[in-house]
């Protein structure tokens, strides 16, 4: 069979460049050949520039140098005997495969996208073609740029509509610019032709589903969809669209007096589980706090004057505290906690709410300075209070414009309860380090490599 082979190969080339060689061309090639084959890459070199020296306009010689560069390891000749090839033939498919990976492993994206696009154009195999525009997919997912992937897209897609992976990205960009009936109709066509029983394979295309009726506002949907999609990274991603999750962002705010920002915690919740009786409850406290309490206050204002006994006088003023600063009366509030402070300085509860009181006032220097005395001088403060005290922090730097501050003190939240609340936090200023980070699938480029 080799021996066919050789002579096959000895005829072609003879045939080809008869015209050469005469100058020794072709003699040079045999032998740069022989010495590649027998593991002699420099020599094969050697052969091959007295090739081109001898037929400068053939471009099967310096294609060949630029292969037994990538032997050696020499990508950068490697890329200039590629692109010395495309110069002397225009169509030369074999050098646009082989740029397109070079480029992409020395991060040129730009480069690598050229080489795929021309390879596209010039290779007559609908396969091929296809993973030529999955790679250049693939390739500006990695460089944070996937927006710009729908036009390649949507050459895969003429060529084999039922690609998996290129409905996997067609929805995948769809929900990323909000063309949510977009996205949930791809899967809805690419979930039946899935055959994989491995979750590995299938949970990213029932995430896409999933998240796709979610932004629809069809949660019912949305939740089937996520039953099988609910596998590694997906099940952080799956867990922030739920009820769940949103009672948690509910309850944060709500300890910090975020009221409204708890409120629409809880709707949502409510929305995606209508029966979920603990976002009910916490709507029916903020609707209490919230309500016209001037009765109540003025109540418990008497109440607390009538108190003699010093520490029974400071639990009640407390309590008007809290009810002050829940029906918005700031200033009250922060009068009845300097009352209540002065008999009890070290009460940080109550301290906390004229910290409050104050961010409400936009008085942010001064709600500064009492949250800094609580961490700093107040003692006995317990971990889940401290925390609340750094997630209060963070947000009156957001409010003083620092989110750099402002992130460095949620992060010191993040062991509690209000985890979830302080990557939401951090995630809007734009900080991923605490937070999971979005997993996108674009994986390794397919194909065949590039020193075959």
């Amino acid at each position: 069979m080799k021996m066919q082979f050789w002579f096959c190969f000895i005829l072609f080339l003879a045939t080809s460049f008869a015209a050469k060689s005469q100058d020794g061309g072709l003699e040079f090639l045999l032998k740069a050949e022989d010495y590649k084959k027998n593991n002699r890459p420099k020599e094969a070199i050697d052969e091959y520039n007295k090739a081109i020296q001898a037929d400068p306009a053939n471009p099967e010689y310096v294609f060949r140098k630029g292969k037994t560069y990538i032997l050696l390891k020499d990508m950068d000749n490697a890329i200039q005997c590629f692109e010395k090839t495309i110069q002397l033939r225009k169509d030369y498919l074999g050098a646009y495969t082989r740029l397109a990976r070079l480029y992409a492993a020395k991060n040129k994206t730009n480069e690598a996208i050229e080489a795929f696009n021309n390879a596209f154009k010039y290779d007559s195999n609908p396969k091929e073609k296809v993973e030529y525009k999955i790679n250049i997919i693939k390739l500006l997912m990695r460089a944070d740029r996937f927006k710009e992937s729908a036009n390649h897209i949507a050459d895969g897609l003429a060529l084999d509509p039922n690609n998996l992976q290129l409905l996997f990205f067609n929805a995948h960009l769809n929900n990323k610019l909000g063309k949510h009936d977009l996205a949930v109709k791809d899967m809805l066509k690419a979930t039946p032709l899935i055959t994989s029983q491995d979750p590995r394979d299938f949970a990213r295309f029932y995430y896409e589903l999933g998240l796709g009726y979610y932004k629809l506002g069809k949660y019912p949907e949305a939740q089937q969809a996520f039953t099988k999609a609910n596998f590694g990274p997906y099940k952080v991603k799956i867990f922030e669209m739920s009820h769940i999750y949103f009672q948690h962002l509910a309850t944060a705010y709500y300890k910090v007096y975020e009221l409204e920002e708890s409120k629409k915690m809880a709707e949502q919740a409510i929305k995606i589980k209508p029966d979920f009786s603990p976002a009910h409850e916490m709507l029916v406290n903020i609707s209490k706090m919230t309500l016209d309490q001037s009765a109540v206050i003025k109540q418990q204002k008497l109440a607390a004057e009538a108190k003699k006994e010093p520490v029974e006088k400071a639990l009640a003023l407390s309590k008007v505290a809290q009810s002050e600063i829940g029906a918005g009366l700031y200033n009250e509030a922060i009068a009845s906690a300097d009352a209540c402070l002065a008999i009890q300085p070290t009460n940080y509860q109550v301290a906390f709410i004229k910290a409050v009181a104050l961010s409400k006032l936009n008085k942010l220097n001064e709600s500064m300075t009492v949250i800094n005395d609580i961490l700093n001088k107040f003692q006995g403060v317990d971990p889940e209070m401290k925390a609340q005290v750094y997630f209060l922090q963070g947000l009156v730097f957001n409010k003083m414009k620092n989110p750099k501050a402002a992130n460095e003190a949620f992060k010191k939240a993040d062991q509690s309860s209000l985890k979830y609340a302080v990557i939401y936090e951090l995630r809007k200023n734009n900080d991923d380090s605490v937070a999971e980070k979005e997993i996108e699938s674009g994986g390794e480029l397919s194909g065949g490599n590039i020193d075959d």
